[in-house]
């Protein structure tokens, strides 16, 4: 009977362990953004509530992580791409357009894309950690379901259109990311003869 019971254990750990090293870190973001009326605004509070649901589910499997995630306004979208430039503060969200009409950046990397409308990009610093940011993917396509309902523009989102490689460069831990979660798409799928 009891070994009966801790199969199943394990069983359910292994099944959920994709979820349980989502959050594998504390995490402290500061996402700036330009006005609380704006969908930049709306993409930074849903970034936060998704990041916080997997901390939650994180701390349901024995994980003892912090998250701290706020949204900060600032006056322009230059002082934006200054601070981030900088490394003054980390985390942006901001229409793509907005870094379309400034010359090429090597310190300002993209985290995701998100097509609410306009394109928006979540951009950061390139010196922000790799795992960081794989944390932060992890969190948000882990719910990627809930994300779409938390917006009707965001209901298109899936993640083909959420990582791409445009014209501003991908963070290096977004880049692990999106290896790390096609692989492991594959090995879901079972191919029967």
């Amino acid at each position: 009977m009891y070994f009966k019971l801790l199969i199943t254990l394990i069983c359910i750990f292994i099944l959920k362990f994709n979820t349980v090293i989502a959050l594998t870190q504390d995490l402290s973001l500061t996402i700036l953004v330009k006005s609380p009326i704006t969908m930049e605004y709306v993409l930074a509070k849903s970034v936060c509530k998704l990041l916080d649901r997997e901390l939650r589910i994180s701390h349901s499997f024995g994980g003892s992580n912090t998250l701290d995630c706020f949204t900060r306004l600032d006056d322009s979208v230059y002082e934006i791409i200054k601070k981030i430039e900088q490394n003054q503060f980390q985390y942006a969200i901001i229409k793509k357009a907005d870094l379309a009409n400034r010359p090429s950046n090597l310190a300002i990397r993209s985290i995701l894309y998100f097509p609410a409308g306009e394109d928006y990009v979540f951009i950061t610093n390139q010196n922000v950690d790799p795992t960081i940011i794989k944390d932060i993917n992890y969190g948000i396509l882990n719910h990627l379901l809930e994300f779409r309902y938390l917006h009707e523009a965001f209901y298109n989102f899936d993640e083909e259109n959420l990582i791409v490689k445009q014209d501003i460069p991908m963070h290096m831990g977004t880049l692990r990311f999106s290896d790390e979660w096609k692989t492991d798409k594959k090995r879901r799928f079972i191919e029967v003869d």
